[in-house]
């Protein structure tokens, strides 16, 4: 969208993007790129949140702020997409160890689950899914209160299984003439995300 060249730039093309999707009643939501780019990204969600409510934003839980980013992006109302983060990142900024960022994740999955924000749980960790499943009910919430939200390819019949359940789930499809470059790239970003995908390859 621009962001590299300028914070007014690629406000200005996010914002024609959204409007655009509110008069055909679609969600747009504002993707979460390496740390160098979070509070850009923020900044500029919850300025254009103030005039579009069909519009989102993804948040990483690898990062240490990224509960209070959370936080402060729900109390405004704000629709969450919580990620795991596919950045390697510095210590100083990000958890080193797995543990660290699925603990995390689970602390701000379930802040966001009570906040009726509608949250989507981006995830294909069995584990955090079912506990999301099992605190939702826990706490009476809805199945329309929060989505599941997983990539094209990936876990397919859970996706089905989740779906049967009642449960709203979004399937994420790289769009466009340069989707192959763009996932290539995510895939190199870290190593474990090659080895995710070829072992979900594997399983079916």
């Amino acid at each position: 969208l621009g962001l590299d060249i300028s914070e007014e730039l690629a406000f200005k093309n996010a914002e024609i993007i959204i409007k655009k999707a509110a008069t055909n009643g679609n969600f747009v939501r504002l993707d979460m790129e390496g740390s160098a780019y979070t509070q850009k990204t923020i900044d500029a969600f919850l300025k254009l949140r103030r005039k579009y409510p069909n519009a989102g934003i993804a948040i990483q839980s690898s990062l240490l702020k990224s509960r209070e980013d959370a936080r402060l992006i729900a109390s405004k109302g704000g629709s969450v997409r919580l990620v795991k983060g596919a950045y390697k990142e510095p210590p100083s900024i990000a958890f080193k160890e797995k543990k660290d960022v699925d603990s995390n994740y689970e602390a701000i999955m379930k802040e966001l689950l009570l906040s009726g924000t509608r949250p989507a749980i981006a995830t294909h960790d069995v584990r955090l899914i079912n506990e999301a499943k099992r605190f939702a009910a826990e706490k009476g919430l809805a199945k329309n209160t929060f989505d599941f939200e997983m990539l094209l390819g990936i876990k397919r019949e859970l996706q089905k299984k989740l779906a049967s359940e009642g449960y709203r789930v979004r399937v994420y499809i790289p769009y466009g003439k340069n989707w192959l470059p763009y996932t290539v790239r995510r895939l190199r970003e870290r190593k474990e995300n090659v080895w995710f995908v070829l072992k979900n390859i594997f399983e079916r």
